[in-house]
């Protein structure tokens, strides 16, 4: 009775999101949903934890309450309206996100989405979710991720998708999920070097074919708007000042936020990032606005051990709990 009541609010709740389109303007999110996996076994894949008979006991249950609450924090991302284009990332493949934008309170807004097929061991994968009457599809491809020269193994393709917004101009998107740390920062530093070369291929091959482009790059980038991937490899700049460089200059947009999305140890970081060619922080076409992190109470728990408080995971350990991502999202609007 009470998952029924917590699907029929988030239903009216969306709904109310569906008729409140009257605005200029997109709002864009990305999160990190942490581990959306279906319950069923992938063979060719290191899935075998997130199954009702692997060590997590991932049930049917489970599963539909990580379905709704990522469908309810996508609802609250966007306030009073929910989000025009979001990127997800930790996302295992076309069923899951089939039953998020479908079978999901979110069916009410009608969002469709692409999505990679990369080879990563474990299957998650990056998707994009658009509405349509914000974001006119025009194409989508995905760029592969060679680690093997630097001794990586498989990862996840970058996806870049083009569509036409309502300002009718051409915006570029590329949503990332470059290698972790797990391996020790130093250690682990070229492969995300790698994946920045690959997206700057891709951002190479945009500025070949658009006068004037409009890129946004979304991604959990195990790297902060400071490291190296992201500053040297990218040169990219600070968000401070950037409204006077050139159309074509990357920019690190939560160099300017002040709040960090991922939390370790006590400590907050940037990984979660926007970096966006400063065409559209100055004021000649659609304009970047309010970068910020989506730091809602109720995707939060206290911190027990270091203090303040912390992203609400679905599992804190190996014990479950019906909580959210241990990543928060971040969103930026854009006006017109």
């Amino acid at each position: 009775m009470k998952y029924r009541l917590v699907v029929i609010l988030l239903t009216i709740l969306l709904n109310s999101c569906v008729q409140a389109q009257d605005k200029d303007g997109l709002t864009v999110m990305f999160w990190n949903t942490e581990n959306l996996f279906d319950t069923v076994d992938d063979p060719a894949k290191d899935d075998d934890e997130f199954t009702p008979d692997g060590e997590r006991h991932w049930t049917e249950k489970r599963y539909r309450t990580k379905l709704d609450n990522t469908a309810r924090l996508i609802a609250a991302a966007g306030e009073d309206y929910a989000p025009d284009i979001i990127g997800l990332c930790e996302v295992e493949n076309e069923t899951v996100m089939d039953d998020l934008t479908r079978r999901s309170p979110l069916k009410e807004i009608g969002y469709r989405y692409v999505m990679t097929d990369s080879p990563d061991s474990r299957g998650i994968d990056v998707a994009l979710i658009y509405r349509r009457s914000s974001f006119q599809l025009l194409s989508s491809r995905e760029a592969y991720v060679n680690l093997k020269p630097q001794g990586g193994g498989k990862t996840r393709n970058v996806l870049h998708v083009s569509g036409r917004i309502a300002s009718m101009d051409t915006l570029d998107i590329l949503v990332c999920h470059w290698p972790s740390r797990n391996t020790g920062v130093k250690k682990s530093e070229p492969l995300r070097q790698t994946a920045a070369k690959v997206v700057q291929a891709v951002v190479d091959s945009i500025y070949a074919v658009r006068a004037k482009p409009y890129v946004i790059i979304m991604g959990d980038l195990n790297e902060g708007p400071g490291d190296a991937a992201v500053r040297t490899t990218l040169n990219t700049a600070k968000l401070d000042g950037a409204d006077k460089l050139p159309d074509r200059r990357l920019v690190a947009v939560m160099s300017g936020v002040r709040l960090g999305s991922y939390r370790y140890q006590g400590e907050w970081d940037k990984y979660d990032q926007f970096i966006v060619t400063a065409s559209l922080l100055n004021g000649h076409g659609p304009r970047l606005v309010n970068p910020h992190v989506c730091n809602f109470d109720f995707i939060q728990e206290p911190d027990e051990k270091y203090g303040g408080k912390k992203p609400m995971r679905t599992y804190n350990g190996m014990t479950y709990q019906p909580g959210y991502s241990d990543h928060l999202p971040v969103a930026l609007n854009l006006e017109f």
